[in-house]
């Protein structure tokens, strides 16, 4: 009788490790599944970001280079603080564009890992049921 409670306490013992093994991988895929979503949401940040950044060096460099000619242009048809006015205008219009744009791309952006979250509540009801 004694060997027969040996054997039952060793199976116990190896259902218990292996349930352990399962929740432990469970969980390092679970990790690796939340590093990989991160990583695609912080490479679409930085594009989104890149693309506000372009936004303001187009700005400033559209301004800088076409201000000064637009500008004399009108002058001649007009008044030079009307000229002024019209241009200031147009590159802040382009310039608020761009940034809406890229403003809009970091609205889509999901920081929170929501697949992974889902993953998980899976896995513990999965180890609930396991564990019953």
């Amino acid at each position: 009788m004694s060997d027969r409670s040996e054997t039952e306490n060793q199976t116990t013992a190896e259902a218990f490790r292996s349930v352990i093994r399962d929740v432990q991988d469970l969980l390092r895929a679970e990790v690796q599944l939340a590093r990989t979503e991160v990583s695609e949401n912080v490479d679409r940040a930085k594009r989104a970001g890149g693309l506000i950044g372009g936004a303001a060096a187009v700005g400033l460099f559209a301004g800088m280079s076409l201000l000064a000619t637009c500008i004399a242009a009108l002058a001649t048809a007009m008044a030079v603080w009307v000229a002024a006015l019209i241009m200031t205008l147009v590159l802040g219009g382009a310039g608020a564009f761009l940034c809406s744009w890229g403003i809009a791309r970091l609205r889509n952006l999901h920081p929170f890992p929501e697949h992974t979250a889902e993953t998980v509540r899976e896995d513990i009801e999965w180890a609930k049921q396991r564990s019953r």
